[in-house]
C-alpha cells in the first residue's frame, strides 16, 4: 500500500463511503443471450415551427450542380531512386510549396516504442550533417519561409515553403534533413520534454483525454490504434530508437513527392535528381498487420475526474476505409447526422429535450484502414446519461430511416460547394495530391471529388447508414466526476469499468532489456555509491529504525485537504503509517500496521466509528512492496549484490541534470526509477508504474538528521492524487512503545 493509496482511502472513509471495492469488468443487460443493452430513448419534446403552413416566403435559389474542379497541369514523374515525384505548375502567386510525405505514421510503431515516429518527425529539423538546428532555422528565415515535419497515423509530412525564386533553398534542405539527420541528445531531451507536456497536457483537457479513450476502449490494447501515448512511453525512447525507425522507413521508394507553384517542370527535373541523388532504395521490412476487433454488445467505461461539472460523451463503433464505395455516402448522411453543427439532428434532438447538452457532432477516420465513427457531445453531469439516450435514438433512427431528401440535397449542397475552398493555395492544391497519392487515388479523385458527393442519391445513402450503422454494438465512454454519474448508471443497470482520468490508458510494456556495457555498469556502481556516502554512507548502515511526522496537503481536484502524517519504520519489516485529514473540522484517522507477514489497519467505517480489522492477504504483495522501496533505504537496495541496476538516459527535473537508474522490484512487473541529481548526489524522485497508475515522489530540502541527509518536502503524483508534505521532526533509532505494531484489542 503507496503513500498515495492509502491516503486516498483516508478520503474516502472520511466522506463515510463503504471500503473500495475492486470495479469488475463491465457487463450490460442481456450479457451472455444477446450481448446487447437496450436504454430506452428519452422522450423528446415537440417545438411548434412558427414558419408552417406559411405560403409568402420567398424560396431559397436552387443548388447549383457541383462542377470537376480544374486542376492545373500536372506532371509526374519518377527519380532514378524510385522516388514518385509529381509537379504542379500555380503561378497565381510567386511561392513554392514542396511536401515530402514519407509512409511512416504512427500504424507502424512497434508497442515498446510508442511515440517514434512524432520524434523521429520533430527531430528532422533539428540537425543534419550539413547543418545544425541553428543554421536550419537561419537558412529558412533568411528567404522569409517555412520548413516543417509532422507526423500524421499514416505518415510522416516534410512541407517547405519559399518565394519561387528562393526554391533552391528547400531543394537543399529538405533532402538534407530527410536523407542525413543526425539526432541529436541535447535537441531529442527537448522534443521529448515537448512531448511529454503534450501528454500531461492531454490529462488537463477532458475532451482530449475521452477522444483518446474511445479509441483504447473501441479497438483494445492489441490494435496500434488502441495505444496512447504516455510519460513511461515517451521518456522511454532513445536515439537508437528513432535512427532504426528512420533507417527502416525514410526511403525513396517508400516516399511521395509534390511540388506545386510557380515553377518549371523542364527547369526542375534535373534539379530534383542532383538534389535526392544520394537518398537510395531499398527493400522495406513487413508492415504489422492487427486483428481487427469485434463489437458485441456495449462496453461503457467511466473515466473518474472529481470536481467536473460537465461530462464529455463519446460513443464509438468501427467505421470504414476511405475507399470503401459507400464512403461518399456515408459522407452525405454523417452531415446530417452530426457534421453540419447546430444544424444537425444531434444539435436538434438535444435542443428539443430541455437537456444541459451541446457541442454534439459526429465523425469518421479518413484512412487508407477501417478507422472509427465516433459521436461526440458535452453535457452537464447531471443530464449526462439521459443525453446519452437522446445521442443513440437519434443514431438508431438514422441506422433505420435513413436522411431525408432535404437532408441529401443540404449536404451535397455544402460539401461539395465548399470544396473548391480547400485549394486557395498552392500548399493547398499539394496537400490534396499528396493524400490523394498516399490513399491510392489518382489524381481523377481530387477533380472529381464533388461530382462524387453529388452521385449519392436517397437510396444509396439509406443503405449505407444502415449498413454502416449499429445501434447496437458500441462503445461508450464518459468523462466527469463518478460520484455525479455513477448513481445515474447504477439506476440505469448499466455495468461499467471505472479508471481515474490520471491512469494510463494503455497499460505499459516493460521495455526489452537489452546487455549492459561494462564500462556503463560500473559507472553507474560508482555513482551509486557517491549517493550512498552522500546520504550518510555507514551511518545508514547503521541505522535500525526511524520515525517521521509530517503535515501538509491532498487533493485529487482544485480542493487541497489538510493531512498529517506519521511514519515508523523497523528494518527489517516492520512498519506503521498514521494519517489524519482534517475534512472542514471534522478528524477522519487511518492507521496501517504490519509486523513481518501480518498486519492490520484502522478506518472509519459510514457512521464515521473507527473499525478495527486484519489485512487480508491481497493486500500483502503491496505492502512487501512499499517496505522495499523505502525512500530511506533504497540505495542500499540498489547496492545489494543481488540487485540488477539498469542504467538508463539521464534526464532533466527543474533544470537540473538527473542520472537516471531502473531497479527491478521482487514483485513482479514493477520497476522503481531512481533519479540521482548529478550534483549533489542526492535522491530527487523515485518512480514506478503498475502497468495502469504512474506515481512519482519528489523529494527536496534536505537536511542532516544524526549524520543522514533527509528531504523535509516530498511530493507524491499518481492514480488521480497530489499529495504534498513538510516533515516537521525526523528520529534516527527513537524509542518506541514494544506494541506500536501489535494490532489493539479495541480502535484507537
Amino acid at each position: 500500500m503507496t503513500m498515495s493509496r492509502l491516503v486516498s482511502l483516508v478520503i474516502l472513509v472520511a466522506a463515510c463511503a463503504p471500503k473500495p471495492v475492486a470495479v469488475p469488468i463491465p457487463k450490460l443487460p442481456g450479457d451472455g443471450d444477446t450481448n446487447v443493452a437496450k436504454p430506452a430513448p428519452a422522450p423528446t419534446k415537440t417545438v411548434d415551427d412558427p414558419w408552417a403552413g406559411k405560403t409568402d416566403l420567398v424560396a431559397a435559389p436552387a443548388f447549383a450542380p457541383p462542377a470537376k474542379l480544374e486542376l492545373p497541369h500536372i506532371d509526374e514523374l519518377k527519380l532514378a531512386n524510385g522516388l514518385d515525384v509529381m509537379i504542379v505548375k500555380d503561378d497565381r502567386l510567386p511561392v513554392v510549396s514542396v511536401q515530402l510525405a514519407v509512409r511512416a505514421g504512427r500504424q507502424l510503431e512497434p508497442r515498446a516504442r510508442l511515440g517514434v515516429s512524432d520524434a523521429t518527425a520533430n527531430m528532422l529539423v533539428k540537425g543534419s550533417k550539413r547543418h545544425d538546428a541553428s543554421g536550419l532555422a537561419k537558412a529558412i528565415d533568411f528567404v522569409g519561409g517555412t520548413i516543417t515535419a509532422d507526423a500524421t497515423f499514416e505518415a510522416t509530412i516534410v512541407s517547405c515553403s519559399v518565394l519561387a525564386r528562393d526554391l533552391a533553398t528547400c531543394l537543399d534542405l529538405v533532402p538534407d534533413i530527410v536523407v542525413q539527420p543526425t539526432f541529436p541528445d541535447a535537441e531529442l531531451k527537448k522534443v521529448q520534454d515537448q512531448m511529454l507536456g503534450l501528454v500531461r497536457q492531454r490529462v488537463e483537457d477532458s475532451g482530449a483525454l475521452a477522444n483518446q479513450h474511445a479509441q483504447n476502449l473501441l479497438w483494445g490494447n492489441d490494435h496500434v490504434r488502441g495505444w496512447m501515448d504516455s510519460e513511461l512511453s515517451v521518456g522511454a525512447l532513445h536515439r537508437d530508437d528513432l535512427i532504426a525507425w528512420h533507417r527502416d522507413w525514410f526511403v525513396p521508394n517508400n516516399s511521395v513527392l509534390v511540388i506545386a507553384g510557380d515553377v518549371d517542370a523542364k527547369k526542375l527535373k534535373p534539379q530534383l535528381e542532383r538534389a535526392f541523388g544520394d537518398w537510395k532504395t531499398k527493400p522495406l521490412p513487413p508492415a504489422p498487420k492487427y486483428h481487427e476487433p469485434g463489437l458485441s454488445g456495449i462496453r461503457i467505461r467511466l473515466v473518474d475526474r472529481p470536481g467536473a461539472t460537465q461530462t464529455h460523451i463519446r460513443i464509438g463503433q468501427l467505421g470504414i476505409r476511405h475507399d470503401d464505395p459507400r464512403y461518399f455516402d456515408a459522407l452525405v448522411w454523417n452531415y446530417a447526422l452530426g457534421g453540419s453543427g447546430l444544424g444537425s439532428r444531434l444539435s436538434k434532438a438535444l435542443h428539443a429535450s430541455n437537456l444541459k447538452a451541446f457541442g454534439a457532432s459526429t465523425s469518421f477516420d479518413h484512412n487508407f484502414e477501417r478507422g472509427s465513427f465516433v459521436v461526440q457531445a458535452l453535457a452537464r453531469s447531471s443530464d449526462a446519461l439521459a443525453s446519452t439516450k437522446v445521442l443513440l435514438a437519434e443514431v438508431a433512427k438514422m441506422q433505420k430511416d435513413g436522411p431525408t431528401q432535404d437532408e441529401i440535397d443540404a449536404a451535397i449542397a455544402n460539401i461539395a460547394g465548399g470544396y473548391g475552398l480547400r485549394f486557395e493555395a498552392s500548399s493547398d492544391l499539394g496537400a490534396q495530391l499528396l493524400g490523394a497519392s498516399l490513399h491510392g487515388f489518382s489524381n481523377e479523385y481530387v477533380t472529381k471529388f464533388p461530382q462524387m458527393v453529388q452521385a449519392v442519391t436517397l437510396a444509396s445513402a439509406k443503405q449505407s447508414a444502415a449498413d454502416v450503422l449499429d445501434p447496437h454494438d458500441y462503445v461508450l465512454v464518459l468523462v466527469g466526476d463518478a460520484k455525479d454519474l455513477e448513481p445515474q448508471l447504477q439506476k440505469e443497470g448499466w455495468r461499467y469499468e471505472k479508471v481515474a482520468f490520471t491512469d494510463p490508458i494503455t497499460p505499459e510494456v516493460k521495455q526489452p532489456e537489452g546487455p549492459v556495457d561494462p564500462k556503463v555498469a560500473a559507472a553507474t556502481h560508482k555513482l551509486l555509491e557517491e549517493a550512498l556516502a552522500a546520504k550518510g554512507g555507514k551511518k545508514l548502515n547503521a541505522m535500525k529504525a526511524f520515525h517521521w511526522h509530517a503535515a501538509g496537503t491532498t487533493s485529487t481536484g482544485p480542493q487541497a485537504v489538510p493531512v498529517e502524517v506519521d511514519r515508523t519504520f523497523v528494518l527489517p519489516d516492520k512498519m506503521r503509517i498514521d494519517a489524519t485529514l482534517d475534512m472542514q473540522g471534522k478528524k477522519a484517522q487511518v492507521i496501517v500496521a504490519v509486523d513481518g507477514k501480518v498486519g492490520w489497519q484502522q478506518q472509519p467505517d459510514q457512521t464515521g466509528a473507527p473499525q478495527l480489522g486484519d489485512l487480508g492477504p491481497e493486500e500483502l504483495p503491496g505492502i512487501d512492496f512499499e517496505r522495499w522501496r523505502e525512500p530511506e533505504l533504497i540505495l542500499v537496495k540498489a547496492l545489494d549484490p543481488s540487485a540488477k541496476i539498469m542504467p538508463a538516459a539521464d534526464e532533466t527535473i527543474d533544470g537540473k541534470p538527473q542520472a537516471v537508474v531502473r531497479l527491478p522490484a521482487p514483485v513482479p512487473g514493477l520497476d522503481v526509477v531512481i533519479y540521482i541529481d548529478r550534483k549533489t548526489k542526492m535522491v530527487s524522485r523515485l518512480g514506478f508504474s503498475d502497468g495502469r497508475t504512474n506515481q512519482a515522489d519528489d523529494f527536496s530540502d534536505y537536511h542532516e538528521v544524526s549524520g543522514i541527509q533527509i528531504a523535509f518536502k516530498r511530493k507524491s503524483t499518481g492514480g488521480g492524487r497530489t499529495t504534498e508534505l513538510t516533515l516537521s521532526k525526523f528520529e534516527v533509532d527513537p524509542k518506541l512503545d514494544t506494541t506500536t505494531f501489535a494490532k489493539p484489542a479495541k480502535p484507537q
